[in-house]
């Protein structure tokens, strides 16, 4: 439900420009990052797939900036936003997995209720008279107080975690792998620079290298492994034969990256001289590792940080539930007090039913059919459409059918009476 601004009904005009300024809103970099990041989006195999192409003709960017694109993209075109009423909007999420769409058009609609309803609160707050204004905020203060209480405690209670894995030794162990990891960077960089510089000596900075399937596929897999091994900080202490056995697996497959481009460069240069396709084969493979390490760094840093704000925020959160608790009896104290008087009571009521402005009226849902293809409506299209061509092809046909029909038509072209004709039997019997 979005409430309309003032008297009377909108114009088809005011209706248009609210309804492209309500979708660029929810399509916007903000909102799609917001959501990207709380359902996990960029996660999927495909779209690493997807960028690990794109890095073919765009290699400075980076992985994690070419996925995000990609997503941002994708659902730009999948999101629809419609009215659905003089007050009330539609949001739809096309997508081939009928859950994700839900899960989606639900977290958009979260988003958006929770930003409009702050603002709005705001906005009311300001323009209510003293006397309203009072109950509005005993009320909003409460409700505000409870549902910050509600949250605190589920947050402090999800923040908790393994005393292995919030150790300090765990956390210098992720921060040491960063630090050696930025010190591979640096040396790479160094030799990036001095092979850039053979490269231009030798005429050769211009060369590219065309990815085969083969490197989309396992530049694509090292990526996904980057993002389970950030993610396995939160389950898993840093020493652990899981981790362990996935680093492993990464090396490998990093080795393998350069196999690859060793063969790619063979293939894809094969004029040149041994000595420069081994510098082109070392170039290239610098800096794809470099690109990795970048990730990997990035992914580890996050990690750290996400842990190290867990740990930290547990002595906050336990603190902040305590205060929440003392201000929701406080809050429930006012409130209480302002219902007591009947003047405020009528008031009361009147602006606890404008409380909640924007909120969900129908959860989204799964459906029960895809909206694609609609099989009657093809079928009478490709009935009509049959009509039109056969009817098309067989006046078409009688145009340019040049054939004689009449013993005029003889005598017209050959100038000539006809003496004779012969009539055409259809059956005749032999005796």
């Amino acid at each position: 439900i979005i409430p309309t601004e003032g008297a009377g009904r909108q114009s088809r005009t005011d209706r248009r420009e609210a309804l492209a300024a309500l979708r660029n809103e929810l399509t916007s970099q903000v909102y799609l990052s917001q959501l990207i990041e709380d359902l996990g989006l960029d996660n999927d195999p495909e779209i690493s797939l997807q960028a690990a192409k794109m890095r073919e003709q765009n290699p400075s960017f980076s992985m994690e900036y070419l996925k995000k694109r990609i997503l941002m993209q994708q659902l730009r075109g999948q999101i629809g936003v419609g009215f659905a009423g003089q007050d009330q909007i539609q949001l739809t999420v096309e997508s081939h997995d009928p859950v994700e769409a839900r899960d989606m058009v639900a977290k958009l609609a979260e988003i958006l209720e929770r930003e409009k309803t702050r603002y709005e609160m705001e906005r009311i707050l300001d323009n209510q008279s003293f006397a309203d204004m009072q109950l509005q905020k005993t009320q909003y203060d409460y409700q505000v107080a409870l549902d910050s209480l509600t949250e605190a405690q589920g947050k402090l209670q999800r923040q908790q975690l393994p005393s292995v894995i919030s150790s300090e030794q765990n956390m210098a162990d992720i921060l040491a792998d960063v630090e050696q990891t930025e010190t591979e960077i640096r040396d790479l960089r160094t030799e990036v620079d001095r092979v850039e510089s053979r490269l231009s000596d030798l005429e050769m900075e211009r060369s590219r290298l065309k990815y085969t399937d083969s490197l989309v596929e396992l530049r694509a897999r090292i990526d996904n492994q980057l993002n389970t091994l950030a993610g396995m900080t939160v389950n898993y202490p840093w020493a652990s034969q899981n981790i362990t056995t996935l680093n492993v697996k990464i090396g490998q497959n990093m080795r393998f990256l350069e196999e690859e481009i060793a063969d790619a460069v063979n293939m894809q240069f094969a004029s040149y001289p041994q000595s420069s396709r081994e510098l082109l084969s070392n170039y290239f493979s610098l800096r794809e590792r470099m690109d990795i390490l970048n990730t990997r760094r990035s992914q580890l840093k996050q990690a750290h940080n996400r842990l190290e704000e867990r740990i930290n925020s547990l002595p906050r959160l336990a603190a902040e539930v305590q205060e929440l608790e003392r201000r929701v009896a406080e809050a429930r104290k006012y409130r209480d007090a302002f219902r007591t008087e009947e003047s405020i009571v009528e008031i009361h009521t009147d602006q606890t039913r404008e409380r909640t402005k924007y909120r969900v009226i129908e959860p989204a849902s799964i459906p029960l059919s895809p909206i694609w293809p609609n099989r009657v409506k093809i079928g009478l299209m490709g009935l009509a459409l049959g009509l039109v061509i056969g009817g098309g092809a067989v006046l078409l046909v009688e145009l340019l059918d040049t054939s004689f029909k009449r013993v005029e038509d003889v005598e017209e072209v050959l100038g000539v009476k006809v003496l004779a004709t012969v009539p055409k039997i259809e059956n005749l019997k032999l005796r």
